[in-house]
This record gives structure tokens, C-alpha cells and sequence, in this order.
């Protein structure tokens, strides 16, 4: 909720913000930075109450320098079609479209985090994307077997991990940036 390094940028960041987890708490703190419109971080949109994830996605917006950054983040299902058009999680996806900063959403395999079995994504942000790009975001999937190799032994709810060659193929994919 509080920006712990106002006035810094970064060129990359990585995030894996929590799943489902509310602002309740901070929800005055919150709204009041939102009601600042473009000054505050939070001037797209808010997502719902009771999930933050896209909240942890706004900050990271704010400290992309303008002569281009990059953003990984992981995210769950929800932030691809939580909220109505008109709302705020629509209003945030709207932003990062209009802005031609949404490079690629990859569909990951299930089961590949210790406390939850549900599907994951990464978003990848660019707000200086390449020529052949601009105007595109690549979707890729790479839920499938041939992208996750089984443990041995369960961890929790963890039973598939990516072997560096599967991440290598996944990366490929990226940047062949075929059909």
C-alpha cells in the first residue's frame, strides 16, 4: 500500500503476487491514492476488494521508466475476466492495451505452486515493445505435459516443476512469435 521507493523506476521487475488476497484493511489508503487519477498509481482502475493481485501489477506500472521497462508477473485466472466492462479490472486490462503494453499472457501448467492446483498465467509487460509487436499481444500455452516435468514426490499441492530445456522451449515460443 505504501510506496516504499517513491521516485525510483526500474527497467525489470518480478512479481508473484498473492492469489485472492483482500485490501479490506487498506481500502480507505487505497481508494484515496486512486481518487488522485493519473498522479497516483492506482489511477486506472481497482480491481475487486477482495483481490489485490492486479493492485501488486498497478504499482509495478508506476515504476516503468519511460524509455522502456519490462514486467513479469504471475497470475491466476481472474485478472483475464474478473469485472464487468466499465469496472475496474476492466479499466486496468483497458489501460494496459490502449497502451500497447501488454506483450504476452503465457498459460502455465497446473500444479506448479506448493499451495494452490490452479491455473496460472504470466504476464509479461513491455512498455517499449519492438516494431513487430506493437499492436499484438502474443498468447501463449504452455499448459501442456510437454511443459512440466512430474516430481517424484508431491510438495503440498506442487506436483509439476519446469526443467530448464521445457523453459528454454517455452522462451522459444516467445520469441519466434509465430501463429
Amino acid at each position: 500500500s505504501r510506496d516504499l521507493l517513491p521516485g525510483k523506476q526500474f527497467n525489470y521487475m518480478l512479481s508473484n503476487p498473492p492469489f485472492g488476497k483482500d485490501w479490506k484493511s487498506l481500502r480507505e489508503e487505497i481508494e484515496a491514492e486512486h481518487a488522485r487519477g493519473a498522479a497516483g498509481r492506482y489511477g486506472p482502475g481497482l480491481p475487486d476488494v477482495g483481490d489485490g493481485a492486479m493492485l501488486f501489477l498497478l504499482h509495478k506500472l508506476s515504476k516503468l521508466p519511460p524509455q522502456g521497462g519490462k514486467i513479469a508477473i504471475i497470475f491466476n485466472g481472474s485478472p483475464l475476466f474478473n469485472g464487468d466492462a466499465g469496472s475496474g479490472p476492466s479499466n486496468i486490462r483497458k489501460h494496459l492495451l490502449e497502451n500497447d503494453w501488454l506483450d504476452a499472457i503465457v498459460a502455465m501448467p497446473n500444479d506448479l505452486f506448493y499451495n494452490t492446483g490452479i491455473a496460472t498465467y504470466i504476464w509479461l509487460i513491455n512498455n517499449r515493445k519492438p516494431a513487430a509487436r506493437r499492436g499484438k499481444v502474443q498468447l501463449v500455452n504452455a499448459s501442456g505435459p510437454e511443459f512440466a516435468t512430474q516430481l517424484r514426490r508431491n510438495l503440498g499441492k506442487k506436483r509439476y516443476e519446469i526443467s530448464e530445456d521445457q523453459s528454454a522451449s517455452i522462451l522459444g515460443i516467445y520469441e519466434a512469435f509465430e501463429e
